[in-house]
Protein backbone atom coordinates (compact mmCIF):
# COMPACT_ATOMS: atom_id res chain seq x y z
CA UNK A 1 0.00 0.00 0.00
CA UNK A 2 1.34 3.46 -0.95
CA UNK A 3 2.23 5.35 2.51
CA UNK A 4 0.67 8.48 0.26
CA UNK A 5 -2.58 8.80 -1.74
CA UNK A 6 -1.31 12.36 -3.82
CA UNK A 7 1.90 13.52 -3.35
CA UNK A 8 3.19 16.73 -5.31
CA UNK A 9 6.22 17.98 -6.01
CA UNK A 10 6.86 21.88 -7.15
CA UNK A 11 3.27 21.47 -8.41
CA UNK A 12 2.67 24.73 -10.15
CA UNK A 13 -0.44 26.29 -12.37
CA UNK A 14 -0.92 29.92 -13.23
CA UNK A 15 -4.37 31.60 -14.40
CA UNK A 16 -4.19 35.27 -15.26
CA UNK A 17 -2.45 36.75 -12.25
CA UNK A 18 -3.64 33.78 -9.67
CA UNK A 19 -0.83 31.64 -9.05
CA UNK A 20 -1.12 27.71 -7.72
CA UNK A 21 1.71 26.78 -6.12
CA UNK A 22 4.92 26.07 -6.26
CA UNK A 23 3.06 23.20 -4.32
CA UNK A 24 4.97 20.10 -2.35
CA UNK A 25 1.74 18.44 -0.76
CA UNK A 26 1.14 15.39 0.58
CA UNK A 27 -2.15 13.38 1.27
CA UNK A 28 -1.67 9.55 3.89
CA UNK A 29 -3.83 7.07 2.46
CA UNK A 30 -6.56 6.19 4.47
CA UNK A 31 -6.88 9.72 5.98
CA UNK A 32 -9.76 12.02 5.61
CA UNK A 33 -8.17 15.14 4.59
CA UNK A 34 -10.20 18.44 4.70
CA UNK A 35 -8.65 20.82 2.08
CA UNK A 36 -9.69 24.13 3.32
CA UNK A 37 -9.60 28.08 2.38
CA UNK A 38 -11.11 31.09 1.72
CA UNK A 39 -13.16 31.58 -1.96
CA UNK A 40 -10.20 32.14 -4.48
CA UNK A 41 -7.95 29.79 -2.24
CA UNK A 42 -7.16 27.56 -5.13
CA UNK A 43 -9.03 24.54 -3.86
CA UNK A 44 -10.69 23.58 -7.06
CA UNK A 45 -8.14 24.52 -9.38
CA UNK A 46 -6.34 21.79 -7.55
CA UNK A 47 -8.37 19.23 -7.44
CA UNK A 48 -9.19 19.79 -11.29
CA UNK A 49 -5.93 19.58 -12.10
CA UNK A 50 -5.81 16.47 -10.13
CA UNK A 51 -8.28 14.81 -12.67
CA UNK A 52 -6.27 16.08 -15.49
CA UNK A 53 -9.20 18.94 -16.06
CA UNK A 54 -6.32 21.53 -17.27
CA UNK A 55 -2.48 21.02 -17.09
CA UNK A 56 0.10 22.31 -14.16
CA UNK A 57 2.62 24.47 -15.76
CA UNK A 58 5.40 22.89 -13.50
CA UNK A 59 5.95 20.29 -10.77
CA UNK A 60 4.56 17.24 -10.71
CA UNK A 61 1.96 15.15 -8.97
CA UNK A 62 1.22 11.36 -8.41
CA UNK A 63 -2.01 9.77 -6.86
CA UNK A 64 -2.35 6.00 -5.90
CA UNK A 65 1.56 5.96 -6.47
CA UNK A 66 0.49 6.89 -10.20
CA UNK A 67 1.60 9.84 -12.55
CA UNK A 68 -0.39 12.47 -13.71
CA UNK A 69 0.89 13.19 -16.76
CA UNK A 70 1.46 9.52 -17.78
CA UNK A 71 -1.61 7.25 -16.21
CA UNK A 72 -4.94 9.99 -16.68
CA UNK A 73 -6.56 7.13 -17.60
CA UNK A 74 -5.75 4.47 -15.23
CA UNK A 75 -5.95 7.44 -12.29
CA UNK A 76 -9.81 8.23 -13.18
CA UNK A 77 -10.89 4.68 -13.06
CA UNK A 78 -9.66 4.75 -9.31
CA UNK A 79 -10.60 8.28 -8.47
CA UNK A 80 -14.18 9.17 -7.82
CA UNK A 81 -14.60 13.20 -8.23
CA UNK A 82 -17.39 15.55 -7.35
CA UNK A 83 -17.63 19.18 -8.06
CA UNK A 84 -20.12 22.04 -8.31
CA UNK A 85 -18.66 22.40 -11.92
CA UNK A 86 -19.89 19.20 -13.32
CA UNK A 87 -22.88 19.08 -14.93
CA UNK A 88 -25.40 15.75 -16.24
CA UNK A 89 -28.26 18.00 -18.60
CA UNK A 90 -26.85 16.17 -21.79
CA UNK A 91 -28.41 13.20 -20.61
CA UNK A 92 -32.16 14.44 -19.30
CA UNK A 93 -33.00 11.98 -16.81
CA UNK A 94 -31.25 11.06 -13.73
CA UNK A 95 -31.40 7.24 -14.26
CA UNK A 96 -29.76 8.24 -17.92
CA UNK A 97 -27.32 10.19 -16.49
CA UNK A 98 -26.72 7.16 -14.09
CA UNK A 99 -26.84 4.14 -15.90
CA UNK A 100 -24.57 6.27 -18.45
CA UNK A 101 -21.45 6.58 -15.91
CA UNK A 102 -22.12 3.21 -14.25
CA UNK A 103 -21.40 1.82 -17.56
CA UNK A 104 -17.88 2.77 -17.60
CA UNK A 105 -16.99 1.77 -14.33
CA UNK A 106 -16.63 -2.03 -13.05
CA UNK A 107 -16.55 -1.31 -9.44
CA UNK A 108 -19.87 0.27 -9.79
CA UNK A 109 -22.41 -0.96 -7.45
CA UNK A 110 -25.54 -1.29 -8.36
CA UNK A 111 -27.23 -2.18 -5.00
CA UNK A 112 -25.56 0.90 -3.48
CA UNK A 113 -26.24 3.30 -5.89
CA UNK A 114 -30.32 2.30 -5.36
CA UNK A 115 -29.58 3.32 -1.64
CA UNK A 116 -28.17 6.02 -2.26
CA UNK A 117 -31.05 7.34 -4.61
CA UNK A 118 -33.22 6.88 -1.95
CA UNK A 119 -31.28 8.18 0.76
CA UNK A 120 -30.26 11.47 -0.98
CA UNK A 121 -34.45 11.60 -2.31
CA UNK A 122 -33.52 11.74 -6.22
CA UNK A 123 -35.92 10.14 -8.33
CA UNK A 124 -34.94 8.45 -11.47
CA UNK A 125 -37.39 9.81 -13.60
CA UNK A 126 -36.51 14.13 -12.34
CA UNK A 127 -35.38 16.21 -14.87
CA UNK A 128 -31.82 17.28 -14.08
CA UNK A 129 -32.60 21.08 -15.54
CA UNK A 130 -35.44 21.23 -13.14
CA UNK A 131 -33.41 20.04 -10.28
CA UNK A 132 -32.61 22.45 -7.27
CA UNK A 133 -28.38 23.23 -6.90
CA UNK A 134 -28.62 21.01 -4.08
CA UNK A 135 -30.36 18.38 -5.64
CA UNK A 136 -27.57 18.37 -8.26
CA UNK A 137 -24.89 17.94 -5.82
CA UNK A 138 -26.68 15.15 -4.42
CA UNK A 139 -26.81 13.72 -8.10
CA UNK A 140 -22.97 14.17 -8.03
CA UNK A 141 -22.95 12.61 -5.06
CA UNK A 142 -24.81 9.29 -5.65
CA UNK A 143 -22.43 8.93 -8.89
CA UNK A 144 -19.32 9.29 -6.81
CA UNK A 145 -20.40 6.91 -3.91
CA UNK A 146 -21.74 4.35 -6.23
CA UNK A 147 -18.13 3.64 -7.13
CA UNK A 148 -15.86 1.48 -5.36
CA UNK A 149 -13.01 4.10 -5.78
CA UNK A 150 -9.67 3.85 -3.69
CA UNK A 151 -9.84 7.58 -3.50
CA UNK A 152 -12.75 10.39 -3.47
CA UNK A 153 -11.99 14.37 -4.38
CA UNK A 154 -14.87 15.72 -3.30
CA UNK A 155 -14.93 19.44 -4.19
CA UNK A 156 -17.60 21.36 -2.21
CA UNK A 157 -19.73 18.27 -1.53
CA UNK A 158 -21.85 19.85 0.79
CA UNK A 159 -23.15 23.55 -0.48
CA UNK A 160 -26.66 23.40 -1.21
CA UNK A 161 -27.28 20.38 1.12
CA UNK A 162 -29.60 20.46 4.06
CA UNK A 163 -28.77 19.05 7.42
CA UNK A 164 -30.06 15.53 6.41
CA UNK A 165 -28.42 15.52 2.66
CA UNK A 166 -25.05 16.45 5.01
CA UNK A 167 -26.00 13.49 7.58
CA UNK A 168 -26.42 11.23 4.42
CA UNK A 169 -22.95 12.08 2.69
CA UNK A 170 -20.37 12.14 6.09
CA UNK A 171 -22.47 8.87 6.99
CA UNK A 172 -21.17 6.95 3.75
CA UNK A 173 -17.87 8.21 4.18
CA UNK A 174 -17.35 7.11 7.31
CA UNK A 175 -18.73 3.64 5.80
CA UNK A 176 -16.01 3.87 2.90
CA UNK A 177 -13.19 4.70 5.85
CA UNK A 178 -13.71 1.25 6.87
CA UNK A 179 -11.43 0.27 4.18
CA UNK A 180 -7.67 1.48 5.39
CA UNK A 181 -6.71 2.10 1.73
CA UNK A 182 -9.66 4.17 0.85
CA UNK A 183 -8.82 7.74 1.12
CA UNK A 184 -11.29 11.06 1.05
CA UNK A 185 -10.20 15.04 0.41
CA UNK A 186 -12.45 17.41 0.83
CA UNK A 187 -12.22 21.10 -0.27
CA UNK A 188 -14.53 23.23 1.22
CA UNK A 189 -14.35 26.65 3.40
CA UNK A 190 -16.54 25.51 5.95
CA UNK A 191 -14.73 24.48 8.95
CA UNK A 192 -17.81 23.60 10.67
CA UNK A 193 -18.63 20.56 9.09
CA UNK A 194 -15.14 19.14 8.81
CA UNK A 195 -13.61 20.09 12.12
CA UNK A 196 -14.82 16.71 13.61
CA UNK A 197 -14.82 14.67 10.88
CA UNK A 198 -11.63 14.98 8.89
CA UNK A 199 -8.27 13.57 11.27
CA UNK A 200 -5.82 15.73 8.60
CA UNK A 201 -6.48 19.66 7.06
CA UNK A 202 -4.26 21.44 5.17
CA UNK A 203 -5.10 25.30 4.61
CA UNK A 204 -4.84 26.76 1.06
CA UNK A 205 -4.78 31.16 0.80
CA UNK A 206 -3.84 32.87 -2.71
CA UNK A 207 -2.44 29.36 -3.93
CA UNK A 208 0.01 28.89 -1.33
CA UNK A 209 -0.38 26.23 1.07
CA UNK A 210 0.20 27.49 4.87
CA UNK A 211 0.40 24.38 6.41
CA UNK A 212 -0.67 20.46 6.65
CA UNK A 213 -0.60 17.97 9.11
CA UNK A 214 -2.87 15.93 11.17
CA UNK A 215 -6.14 17.57 12.87
CA UNK A 216 -4.87 17.75 16.20
CA UNK A 217 -1.25 18.30 16.00
CA UNK A 218 -1.69 21.34 13.67
CA UNK A 219 -4.50 22.85 16.27
CA UNK A 220 -1.96 22.21 18.94
CA UNK A 221 0.86 23.54 17.37
CA UNK A 222 -0.18 27.15 17.45
CA UNK A 223 -0.67 29.45 20.10
CA UNK A 224 -1.52 33.16 20.37
CA UNK A 225 0.86 35.58 23.12
CA UNK A 226 0.38 39.31 23.94
CA UNK A 227 3.82 40.92 24.55
CA UNK A 228 4.32 44.50 25.49
CA UNK A 229 8.10 46.25 24.72
CA UNK A 230 9.69 49.78 25.00
CA UNK A 231 10.04 51.67 22.49
CA UNK A 232 7.63 51.82 18.82
CA UNK A 233 9.50 49.86 16.68
CA UNK A 234 8.94 47.07 14.69
CA UNK A 235 7.56 43.53 16.67
CA UNK A 236 10.74 42.02 18.55
CA UNK A 237 9.47 38.34 18.22
CA UNK A 238 11.14 37.07 14.89
CA UNK A 239 8.93 34.13 13.05
CA UNK A 240 6.20 35.12 14.57
CA UNK A 241 2.40 36.89 13.08
CA UNK A 242 1.61 40.33 14.23
CA UNK A 243 -2.34 39.82 14.57
CA UNK A 244 -3.36 43.49 16.02
CA UNK A 245 -1.22 45.98 17.60
CA UNK A 246 -1.53 49.25 19.37
CA UNK A 247 2.32 51.55 19.95
CA UNK A 248 4.17 49.37 21.52
CA UNK A 249 1.62 46.24 22.85
CA UNK A 250 0.73 43.40 20.23
CA UNK A 251 -0.67 40.05 19.63
CA UNK A 252 0.85 37.34 17.89
CA UNK A 253 0.51 33.92 16.50
CA UNK A 254 3.10 31.69 17.13
CA UNK A 255 4.04 28.02 16.32
CA UNK A 256 4.09 25.96 20.13
CA UNK A 257 7.33 25.11 19.74
CA UNK A 258 8.16 28.87 20.08
CA UNK A 259 6.44 29.01 23.11
CA UNK A 260 7.20 31.87 25.12
CA UNK A 261 8.64 29.71 27.55
CA UNK A 262 11.42 29.45 25.32
CA UNK A 263 11.30 32.43 23.20
CA UNK A 264 14.31 34.71 22.73
CA UNK A 265 12.84 37.73 24.37
CA UNK A 266 15.15 40.85 23.83
CA UNK A 267 15.48 43.00 26.71
CA UNK A 268 12.37 45.57 27.74
CA UNK A 269 9.97 42.89 25.88
CA UNK A 270 7.49 41.68 28.28
CA UNK A 271 5.18 38.49 28.02
CA UNK A 272 1.45 39.67 29.12
CA UNK A 273 -0.09 36.10 28.54
CA UNK A 274 -0.92 33.46 25.92
CA UNK A 275 -3.88 31.14 25.10
CA UNK A 276 -4.54 28.05 23.16
CA UNK A 277 -6.19 28.37 19.74
CA UNK A 278 -8.89 26.60 18.14
CA UNK A 279 -9.58 25.62 14.40
CA UNK A 280 -11.56 28.63 13.46
CA UNK A 281 -9.06 31.29 14.91
CA UNK A 282 -6.22 29.47 13.61
CA UNK A 283 -7.65 29.92 10.23
CA UNK A 284 -8.43 33.32 10.95
CA UNK A 285 -4.90 34.29 12.74
CA UNK A 286 -3.40 32.44 9.10
CA UNK A 287 -5.58 34.12 6.23
CA UNK A 288 -5.66 37.42 7.73
CA UNK A 289 -3.42 40.07 5.80
CA UNK A 290 -0.36 41.20 7.83
CA UNK A 291 -0.24 44.75 6.12
CA UNK A 292 -2.71 46.60 8.24
CA UNK A 293 -3.13 44.42 11.46
CA UNK A 294 -5.85 46.08 13.28
CA UNK A 295 -5.79 47.58 17.19
CA UNK A 296 -5.46 45.70 20.34
CA UNK A 297 -9.13 45.41 22.03
CA UNK A 298 -9.78 47.12 24.68
CA UNK A 299 -6.58 49.15 23.80
CA UNK A 300 -6.32 52.94 24.94
CA UNK A 301 -6.18 54.07 20.77
CA UNK A 302 -8.89 51.69 19.24
CA UNK A 303 -11.19 53.59 21.83
CA UNK A 304 -11.22 56.61 20.50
Amino acid sequence: MNPTAIETHQFLRRQGRFQLGPLDWSVPTGSIYALVGPNGAGKSTLLDLLMGMGRAHGGTAKLLGLDLERDEVAIKRRVAYVSPELNYNLWSRVGRAIDFVAGFYPDWDMAKCQRLEEAFQLERDDKISSLSFGARTKLSLVIALSRDADLYLLDEPTTGLDVLGKNTLFTELLSVMESEQKTVVISSHNLTDLERFADHIGILNEGKLLLSGRMDEVVQRYQEVDIEWSGNGPCPVPGAKVLSRDDSRARLLVEQSNSYGSLTIPTGTHVIGQSPVTLEQLFVDLVQPTSTPIPLKGSPSSSD
